[in-house]
């Protein structure tokens, strides 16, 4: 007869002090597994050997494996970028009705702001009568805009269009074109505009167009590839425009180039022809002063 048991004394079954030991030592397993998972496929197998008669081993080493087995969420692929504009996702005014400019496309296109009375002009649109003359039929487009900003330009559209023809032959219809008057400065840019000065920055690192007479040529798909100065004239342009007629890369910077462009910043500052905020453009006033006198 076995003795009795003293008070206050439990009594532990083997074979659930064995069980309980055997789930501590699953969880510990588990925990080892999951702290490092590059050798854990490795170690289970030779573990599970070892503990082949505890019963909480093997199911940990089985959660484990199928975890491990699991495949790596995907990331989901990065949208791409939106084409990037060109000219001819514009429309500007002609006659009094906004056109697409995809119906003046050309293999390289000339953009010219232009004021009549400006003493330039006179340097400036035999230039580009001579290299419509010479290159249209290449496919050289020449766009015109003229502009209320600035000095006041007073005659009508259809009146400037009259006398760039009648004085210096310009304003073939489709290739070179005088178009109606729009803004070119400040927030009320046409939008034509704005994206002409934002992709192309002058080389004085300013974006806005600063005198008349700034020039921009672009390739056949629209796209602004060089900015010139408005004392920089349009025979001189004429290596840069045969390059892009002919699909080739523009020459460098000629140093008559990079000297227009120094002397631009200078001009802009005291030129009467100069765009100056405030005293011959202004910005659209806030909600609040409208209403002022």
């Amino acid at each position: 007869m076995s003795a009795p048991q003293e008070e206050g004394s439990s009594s532990t079954d083997p074979h659930t002090a064995q069980s309980s030991l055997s789930l501590n030592r699953a969880d510990l397993l588990k925990r080892t597994l999951r702290a490092a998972s590059s050798f854990s496929l490795v170690w289970l197998t030779g573990q599970r050997e070892a503990d082949a008669g505890e019963e909480g081993a093997p199911d940990a080493a089985v959660e484990v494996a199928k975890e491990s087995a699991q495949p790596a969420p995907v990331s989901p692929p990065a949208t791409a970028p939106g084409p990037l504009k060109t000219a001819y996702d514009y429309a500007v005014p002609y006659d009094g009705v906004r056109v697409p400019l995809e119906n003046f496309r050309g293999k390289a296109v000339v953009v010219c702001n232009a004021k009549t009375d400006d003493p330039e002009s006179l340097a400036q649109i035999p230039g580009l009568t001579y290299l419509t003359g010479k290159y249209s039929k290449k496919g050289l487009k020449i766009w015109v805009f003229t502009t209320e900003q600035g000095t006041f330009e007073t005659d009508e559209d259809r009146v400037i269009r009259i006398k760039y023809y009648q004085q210096y032959g310009f304003g073939q219809y489709p290739n070179s074109l005088v178009f109606d008057k729009i803004d070119i400065v400040g927030k009320r840019a046409d939008p034509f505009y704005k994206f002409l000065c934002k992709t192309l920055r002058n080389p004085n690192k300013i974006a806005r167009i600063t005198l008349n007479f700034e020039k921009f040529l672009l390739d056949a798909k629209g796209r602004p590839v060089r900015r010139y100065p408005r004392r920089y004239t349009a025979y001189d342009m004429e290596e840069d425009v045969k390059a892009v007629l002919a699909g080739e890369p523009l020459p460098p910077p000629s140093p008559k180039l990079i000297k227009a462009w120094r002397d631009a910043y200078v001009e802009a500052e005291r030129s009467e022809y100069a765009f100056k905020k405030g005293l011959n453009y202004y910005e659209p006033l806030g909600e609040d002063q409208r209403s002022l006198p």
